[in-house]
């Protein structure tokens, strides 16, 4: 564990009602892991540490993190969380240790066009030089993707209470996420693929995209792979690279299923697969749905390492989520379900 990276904050007077338990619903419906004790909160970011800690004048909070972008993400993630309980409790907090101040996030950073080709009937492959890619290595396999409306783009920046402030009105940015399809951090370049959708903002960016065209890029924004002997895996095109990407890392002895569901049979690819994973494609409309095929699949039974991964649209994660949580029985440390979009 590495928590060089530390930065507190104190609040002096009541908190606010039930503030343990909301802070801890909240970052769980995030799928965040967190301890919850009768005066004490812990939960644990991608590569950062969260702590609050009630005590008889109020309660204090500490963040450690492996470097400063980590740190920042972080303790974003616990502001916001606070906002949604008690803006005016957030707004008192005082800040000490490493806090960025009156500058650029630390993790923002500036993105710069190589080119972008054609790699399946509907998924376009962009490739970007940017400007501190060691940062983008560890703390997840997303990013953010930012796309000013105009010639000049206003990005992101910190104020004086350490608060990221994003541009609003006619200088709003367009913010997507992303996974990483490859980065070289030797040649200062990395890879990402967009699905291509009618009316996409995205989509109407990458085709018209050219060298040199420069966007921001915040992250990496999350999505640990995960870790179990055993893993059932599904999803539709917008997952598509995530679910590649964890394929190409999994140990060589999982074992388990994979479904991925697509409309175009034409952007079915080629997928890293250890032996004992068996991928099925499905086609959208034809085959049995890929919700059904979820819930249908083996398990291990509880104590054993397994894990269930799901990213499709939000209907179905919710669908999913109630069978895996109530009738499969399955903790929160057990399943990543994440709603890519909405119908």
């Amino acid at each position: 564990m590495n928590d060089s990276h530390h930065s507190t904050a104190r609040f002096d007077g009541a908190p606010p009602e039930d503030l343990l338990r909301q802070a801890a619903g909240y970052l769980r419906a995030y799928d965040l892991p967190t301890d919850l004790g009768e005066t004490a909160l812990s939960a644990t970011f991608s590569e950062a540490w969260v702590t609050l800690e009630l005590d008889g004048a109020g309660f204090s909070l500490d963040i450690r993190a492996g470097n400063s972008a980590q740190l920042h993400q972080a303790r974003e993630g616990v502001l916001v969380v606070l906002d949604q309980i008690s803006p005016e409790t957030c707004a008192a907090l005082e800040w000490q240790g490493e806090v960025a101040r009156n500058v650029r996030p630390p993790n923002f950073h500036l993105g710069t066009v190589l080119d972008v080709r054609r790699v399946s009937a509907n998924f376009l492959r962009v490739a970007m030089r940017c400007e501190g890619i060691c940062n983008l290595l560890s703390g997840g396999m997303h990013f953010s993707l930012l796309l000013a409306p105009g010639p000049v783009p206003r990005w992101p920046e910190v104020n004086d209470k350490g608060r990221t402030v994003w541009p609003d009105g006619a200088d709003k940015l367009h913010r997507a996420a992303y996974t990483f399809v490859e980065l070289n951090p030797e040649e200062g370049w990395f890879t990402f693929d967009v699905f291509e959708h009618e009316g996409g903002q995205t989509t109407g960016w990458a085709k018209a995209a050219k060298p040199g065209d420069t966007v921001g890029i915040m992250g990496p924004g999350g999505g640990d792979f995960p870790q179990a002997d055993h893993m059932v895996m599904g999803g539709d095109e917008t997952a598509l690279p995530a679910i590649r990407r964890i394929l190409e890392h999994a140990p060589t002895d999982r074992r388990g299923e994979v479904f991925v569901e697509t409309a175009d049979p034409a952007d079915r690819c080629d997928m890293p697969l250890p032996e004992g994973m068996r991928l099925t494609w499905l086609r959208r409309g034809e085959d049995e749905p890929l919700l059904e095929h979820m819930l249908a699949a083996t398990l291990p039974g509880p104590g054993e390492s397994r894990f269930v991964w799901l990213a499709a649209e939000a209907g179905i994660v919710r669908a999913a989520r109630r069978h895996f949580r109530e009738e499969a029985g399955l903790g929160r440390e057990e399943m990543y379900l994440s709603a890519y979009w909405t119908a």
